[in-house]
């Protein structure tokens, strides 16, 4: 009754139980070294739910302590850890996910909905399972953060951009894929996990205006790239400047006989099909 009053809601999250070994090491490098800084990291997306693929990001949150936030020794953990990241995806875009333990009194669901927490998968602390409560916050703007996407694509292909490398490429591919979701949350005002956006949202396109998610997907699953020796060495690196070079010059060039579906003219039309419609719903205006 409480926690209806509340607007929250349970958080229910089991131990993860996969065998990725970067999981694994993280996981290692907390609970030796960085236990004191955190009151929980979990692991989402499709490490989460052991489906990860050659194309899937390391997605994790922490939920830090407050007295630690903009501590050096986060700092030290987050270098660390996003070496490990980098093991496993040297393309990874984005790092941690992190909120303040104080967050969960005024959660930001348009940040990490609580769907996706709720699949997510617990690496610290070690224990079985975990249960807490998270006070939803009031007053989310879920259109801000759907339309930012929306009109950061559309800017990028009127002007005749395309990726250049397969680490735009995959910046670019999951952005598209994760704009069912944003529209998802922009009409209902609440989250939703990402595979499941796909067939809730499918309804609301055309076989044209849904392309863009057909062919990213099978880009997703058809994922593939080789590195050189000084890639090797670059891309694993976390400092800011190697990962600009990462991002700008030294990723792998994209192999156009695999991936021409995706760096098109017609790709690019489909997608302007696919934001105006997301656009012009009535919902939304």
């Amino acid at each position: 009754m409480n926690n209806a009053k509340l607007n929250g809601e349970i958080v229910h999250i089991y131990q993860y139980n996969f065998g990725n070994k970067h999981v694994l090491k993280i996981k290692s490098l907390i609970e030796k070294k960085y236990a004191f800084l955190f009151k929980v990291v979990v692991i989402h997306g499709s490490l989460g739910t052991g489906e990860d693929i050659k194309y899937s990001d390391f997605d994790g949150l922490l939920i830090v302590k407050d007295q630690w936030l903009n501590s050096q020794e986060l700092l030290a953990f987050k270098k660390k850890s996003f070496e490990i990241m980098l093991q496993y995806d040297p393309l990874q875009h984005h790092g941690w996910f992190e909120l303040p333990e104080s967050a969960l009194n005024n959660y930001p669901n348009n940040y990490l909905p609580l769907s996706v927490l709720n699949n997510s998968k617990l690496i610290f602390p070690a224990v079985s399972e975990m249960e807490f409560f998270v006070q939803i916050k009031n007053n989310i703007d879920y259109k801000e953060t759907l339309f930012t996407i929306l009109n950061s694509l559309d800017h990028r292909i009127k002007q005749g951009w395309q990726p250049k490398n397969m680490f735009q490429l995959k910046s670019y591919l999951s952005q598209i894929m994760l704009t069912p979701c944003l529209f998802y949350s922009a009409l209902y005002d609440k989250g939703i996990f990402k595979r499941e956006s796909f067939e809730t949202m499918r309804p609301y396109f055309s076989d044209d205006e849904w392309m863009p998610i057909k062919l990213a997907s099978k880009a997703r699953l058809n994922w593939n790239y080789k590195l050189n020796m000084i890639q090797g060495i670059i891309m694993h690196r976390p400092e800011r400047i190697f990962r600009k070079f990462t991002k700008k010059f030294i990723s792998p060039k994209i192999d156009k006989k695999v991936f021409n579906y995706v760096i098109n003219e017609d790709f690019s039309s489909k997608v302007i099909l696919f934001i105006n419609k997301i656009k012009s719903h009535r919902d939304l205006q």
